[in-house]
């Protein structure tokens, strides 16, 4: 072989081998930017609060993302391989994305940051486990999520129920206003009393033994007594009333007195707090529920001895009533009705006299 011969061939291996090296480059070019170098996972956490409704009360709650091996990738905004976010009301919230750039098993922690527990609410413990498998596929990678609650069970969400009720109302604190009974005059005996609390709405609280927003008691004679406590579950204001029920007592005179009790309940930082107005009649405020009958004799002129319906002198009187009495300025009276009278007794007279002498002649 020549030497040109061999330099010819020398040329076209070199040519060769150059061809085949860009052929590579380019289909590993094709291929690299066919299939991605990271993929990104969202996570969706739910939220639910309930509270009373017109709540104050604040309803944003905080959360917490917490890679559980170190280099785990993160959500943006994340410190110290840890991500909080915060929901308000009842919602949802995108957590991510989270971009993964290799093959692997990624495990992760999400709870409810509960830094000092408020009165009133009740916050959902779960803790979920989130575990994230990103696996090479032949169009690059892909990725699942499996997600489990306290129990290790699957669970096909992220959510959290929250709710928030104020503490009832403490009756040991409430402002109880007795109902104070005085009684003039000097009865015989002392009278029973009947007095009322009633609700403006029957659905409003009661003391115990009330019946459809009423409630009674009684006070004989002069004496104090009070309807008892009770408790709110919900802010607002509620009004009541009380008063004396007249009964009939003999002698009486009743006081017409209505006295209204306004609550105003409001919520205290988790805590029902009620502030009591009563007033009188005439809207002055009292602490008291003051009621003052009047006892009179009745007068003798007003009793049935001398009455309209008296049998003996009463204006029936069949003996010396309007009856048979001639009215005055009239002299017809004693033909009309003295003469029959009298006639009619003769005649009794002489009937009995007759059946006597009938009996004797036999």
């Amino acid at each position: 072989m020549s030497v040109i011969q061999k330099t010819r061939r020398g040329k076209e291996t070199i040519a060769f081998c150059l061809l085949l090296a860009c052929f590579l480059t380019v289909a590993s070019a094709r291929t690299a930017s066919a299939a991605p170098s990271a993929i990104s996972v969202t996570l969706t956490v739910e939220q639910t609060v309930t509270m009373p409704e017109e709540s104050a009360a604040d309803d944003a709650f905080t959360y917490q993302v917490t890679a559980l091996e170190t280099g785990s990738p993160m959500p943006s905004g994340s410190v110290a391989q840890a991500y909080t976010f915060t929901i308000d009301g009842t919602g949802n919230a995108a957590v991510g994305a989270i971009d993964f750039t290799r093959a692997g098993v990624y495990r992760y922690e999400i709870k409810q940051v509960i830094t000092a527990p408020k009165t009133g609410y009740a916050y959902d413990g779960q803790v979920y486990a989130v575990t994230i498998y990103v696996k090479n596929s032949g169009a690059g990678l892909a990725s699942e999520v499996i997600v489990q609650n306290n129990d290790g069970d699957k669970v096909g969400s992220i959510r959290f129920e929250n709710a928030y009720n104020p503490l009832a109302s403490d009756p040991a604190v409430m402002v109880d206003p007795p109902v104070k009974k005085t009684v003039t005059g000097s009865p015989g005996k002392n009278g029973t009393f009947k007095f009322k609390l009633e609700a403006k709405d029957a659905l409003y609280p009661m003391p115990s033994g009330s019946r459809d927003g009423v409630k009674t008691l009684t006070i004989v004679g002069s004496g104090e007594e009070d309807f008892g406590t009770w408790s709110y579950t919900a802010a607002g204001s509620y009004n009541y009333t009380i008063s004396e029920v007249n009964t009939g007592e003999t002698g009486y005179k009743y006081d017409t007195t209505v006295y209204t009790i306004t609550d105003s309940v409001a919520d205290v930082e988790g805590q029902l707090v009620v502030t009591r107005t009563v007033t009188d009649g005439a809207g002055r405020r009292v602490s008291t529920c003051a009621f003052t009958n009047e006892y009179k004799p009745v007068d003798s002129s007003n009793k049935p001895v001398n009455g309209g319906n008296n049998p003996v002198n009463g204006s029936n009187n069949p003996v010396n009533g309007s009856l048979f009495a001639p009215k005055t300025g009239d002299s017809s009276g004693v033909a009309r009705y003295v003469i029959p009278a009298v006639t009619a007794l003769l005649v009794l007279l002489a009937s009995a006299a007759w059946k006597r002498k009938q009996k004797q002649a036999f």
